[in-house]
């Protein structure tokens, strides 16, 4: 016989998924983007909609990235204007797709930018996008079990 006391294990542990559902429809107190139908979405939500602050937001205002962007070496550093313009572009198009997919810092350092994202998605995409524009060196590493990824891109 099936021992039924056992620890029920997350799929994946994310402490910013609901553990149950947000009223329908609601909108974020902070950003404006509307939970409607299951999915969050730039939508103009109804007047009575309920107020909520979406897993985004909660994200940011706690520095918890999912995703990281390291960008290194010395073309980045000349060509710095062109290619924070490129990441900003890649965050406006997933954000529009996506609307949770948001940057949450940039950090300038002397010979580094680091980036650091809301999901991995955005990370993964705004490397990709660097690397398909001024090729490069790109590195992306998912961590085992989590909702994480970090990507390295030098030139």
């Amino acid at each position: 016989m099936a021992r039924k006391d056992r620890l029920i294990q997350e799929y994946v542990h994310d402490p910013y998924v609901a553990k149950t559902k947000y009223a329908d429809p609601s909108v974020c107190d902070t950003c404006g983007v509307a939970f409607s139908n299951g999915i969050f979405a730039w939508l103009q939500p109804p007047p009575d909609a309920a107020s909520m602050r979406c897993p985004a937001c909660r994200r940011i205002a706690d520095k918890y990235e999912g995703g990281v962007v390291n960008l290194e070496g010395e073309f980045m550093l000349e060509h710095k204007p062109e290619i924070m313009n490129t990441i900003r572009n890649v965050e406006t198009e997933a954000k529009r797709q996506r609307p949770l997919d948001r940057i949450i810092e940039v950090k300038e350092e002397p010979r580094q930018t680091i980036i650091t994202t809301t999901y991995e998605h955005l990370a993964k995409k705004i490397g990709n996008a660097l690397h398909r524009a001024y090729k490069g060196d790109l590195k992306t590493q998912f961590l085992e079990g989590e909702k994480y990824v970090r990507v390295w891109w030098n030139r």
